[in-house]
């Protein structure tokens, strides 16, 4: 290496971004076919509900969540908390009703009602005897 290449090598690395700091994890999630709906129960901790953000468009759900620096009263001597966001989608199709899909938050976890349409909700066709 000439003196030249270890001038260069040992400069300080400009300071990073706030995007290039900041950890996106992917939330652990349950899913489930309830028939006339699908529940996503998502963990999320360390958010709040102004910092959740959940859309459906073109048949896929994603979901957005902030979670703030954690404030702590003193020095930290240990950090194992990953502060960042939390991302994840699913493509569900098109046969679900946008309009009526809820979201509920509450100790850590959010939970996704996405209801089918009408038209395309499984149902039970009663056999009669002829």
């Amino acid at each position: 290496m000439t003196t030249s290449e270890m001038k260069t090598a040992a400069r300080p690395a400009a300071a990073p971004t706030e995007a290039e700091t900041t950890l996106t994890y992917q939330p652990n999630v349950d899913i489930c076919d309830c028939g006339k709906e699908v529940l996503i129960v998502a963990d999320i901790p360390g958010t709040r509900t102004d910092g959740i953000d959940v859309s459906f468009e073109d048949g896929v759900l994603s979901l957005h969540a902030r979670v703030p620096a954690r404030e702590l009263p003193g020095r930290a001597v240990h950090q194992e908390y990953g502060i960042g966001s939390y991302r994840r989608s699913f493509r569900l199709g098109d046969d679900f009703d946008a309009s009526q899909i809820t979201a509920n938050y509450r100790h850590g976890v959010l939970t996704i009602h996405v209801p089918r349409l009408a038209a395309v909700r499984p149902r039970k066709v009663e056999v009669r005897a002829g």
